[in-house]
């Protein structure tokens, strides 16, 4: 049995969870909360930073006690959590406001305002690598400007997520390259950049900036507080930690230059691992754990919240009529022409005028027909987003494939079709637990590198495109690219007033 333990705590959208691993990363224990949003305005999805805090710190304690472990052995702890949002706080490192999330839109005209702004834009682009969205800290800050200043003038530090968490845990305000980046961090310099600001119209709010860090960096120890709160140890080291991508990148053994991954949860996640510096607007090129290291990503929030949505309406809402779904849409003939489905049901990579669409459904289908549809259009963002940086960026095969969707032989099987590559699932459910947790290892000094570490990662044997499905998938992509061009002036048209707000 191990002596040594490492505490990797991943905050996501709606759930905290804290993975104890021995020395080999193997998981021993694991605490899960829920951490619910409120979503009872319009375009709003915040929680409380305390309630926020208080997940993730049961979840620690329930793992350090499932665990047995004593708290002394554990080395190290390095948090993880969802990118974007906002989180403020005082001096002190109290709240300023509620912990305001990724899939937050409120700020949706702000975005639209840099991005319908050439100059503006360009210099958003160029210098942070990436474009405005409604959910990131610079639209979320101007809407705050304008609605709510009081906030901005009591804020001491803008921060993320996993941030908070470890403020909490150490009493130390600072965030890491990795979550900085998607601000306004100039990656060239990897320094703050007071023209990103600008760009945004928030130009004299550099004093809220925190101080930078590497993801590997020591960012403090557990205090006597948080000790009494968690069940850690008083003294064990915290590592500064890293935006969730990162960390289950590092999960999936795919931080390493010309590795491609794709994970199917609360996003269609899809990025590279570089060291190259091109940017575009459709994807964000993020510094990682290193100034040196760089994911360039394309993203949607179109994998499973449209499959929960689909669940939702047909009333399949517990785990025997969802498998029944998949069983029935398993049972299909593999090329049998199924509706084509558009999973813009929250948001697009086409823009936000875009919304979900059913198209070629006919009176002899059936929900089998459409979920399997539903399930092809999930599919075709990842083949959305990988052609993309396709344009710009090479990658070796296989392909890795996580997120809860991958735990599906037929959605698996559907993505190796689809992009005409074998595809690799990790066998590793919480991997941006794990990929903090390696982090903390090599802080330690039990991991010579980060590669060293991902070696560690279980993978199952590649499944290969079924032979034949290529050209059912190039007629599939090009109905997708054409009901995409055909809808687009009508989605622009019926646009206004359909935001929300």
């Amino acid at each position: 049995m191990s002596s040594r333990y490492l505490l990797g705590v991943d905050a996501g959208q709606t759930t905290v969870k804290a993975v104890l691993h021995d020395d080999q990363l193997r998981p021993v224990a694991i605490g899960r909360r829920s951490s619910p949003l409120d979503k009872h305005l319009p375009r709003h999805a915040e929680r409380s930073q305390d309630a926020l805090w208080g997940s993730a710190a049961d979840a620690i304690g329930d793992a350090i006690r499932y665990s047995g472990v004593d708290p002394s052995q554990i080395l190290a702890v390095a948090i993880t959590g969802h990118g974007d949002g906002l989180h403020l706080v005082d001096e002190a490192g109290g709240a300023v406001g509620p912990a305001i999330t990724a899939v937050d839109s409120r700020a949706h005209y702000e975005a639209e305002e840099v991005l319908s702004d050439p100059d503006r834009l360009a210099v958003v682009l160029s210098r942070s690598g990436q474009v405005p969205t409604p959910g990131a800290a610079g639209p979320l800050l101007l809407w705050l400007s304008r609605h709510q200043p009081e906030l901005i003038d009591r804020a001491h530090a803008m921060l993320f997520c996993k941030d908070v968490l470890r403020l909490r845990l150490t009493g130390r305000i600072s965030t890491d390259l990795s979550d900085a980046t998607a601000s306004f961090l100039d990656t060239a310099t990897a320094t703050w950049s007071s023209d990103v600001l600008s760009a945004y119209g928030l130009s004299g709010l550099e004093r809220i900036l925190p101080e930078l860090q590497c993801s590997g960096d020591d960012a403090g120890t557990v205090t006597r507080a948080a000790a009494d709160r968690t069940g850690l140890r008083e003294g064990t080291p915290v590592i500064a930690g890293m935006h969730d991508v990162q960390a289950a990148s590092i999960g999936m053994g795919a931080l390493v230059p010309g590795r491609l991954a794709m994970v199917a949860g609360s996003f269609s996640t899809n990025g590279v691992t570089t060291t190259a510096a091109d940017v575009d607007p459709r994807w964000q090129s993020r510094i990682s754990i290193r100034p040196d290291l760089r994911i360039a990503m394309s993203t949607s929030p179109t994998a499973s919240p449209s499959l929960d949505w689909f669940l939702k309406m047909l009333g399949a809402t517990d785990d025997d009529g969802r498998d029944a779904l998949f069983a029935e849409a398993s049972a299909l003939n593999a090329h049998e022409q199924v509706p084509l489905v558009l999973p813009y049901f929250y948001a697009s990579p086409q823009g936000a005028d875009a919304s979900a669409t059913f198209a070629g459904v006919r009176g002899w289908h059936t929900r089998a027909h459409v979920f399997r549809g539903l399930l092809e259009g999930i599919v075709l963002m990842h083949y959305w987003h990988t052609r993309a940086l396709a344009e710009k960026f090479s990658w070796e095969t296989p392909l890795l494939l996580a997120g809860g969707l991958a735990r599906s032989s037929l959605y698996v099987q559907l993505v190796a079709d689809a992009l005409g590559a074998p595809i690799q699932v990790v066998h590793n459910d919480e991997a941006g637990a794990f990929g903090a947790a390696a982090l903390a290892g090599v802080s330690r000094g039990l991991f010579a590198t980060v590669e060293e570490a991902q070696e560690l990662v279980e993978k199952a044997p590649a499944v290969e495109p079924a032979a034949g499905s290529g050209d059912y998938w190039q007629r599939v992509v090009d109905s997708f690219d054409g009901l995409g061009e055909a809808l687009s002036p009508w989605w622009s048209a019926t646009a206004t007033g359909s935001h929300g707000g």
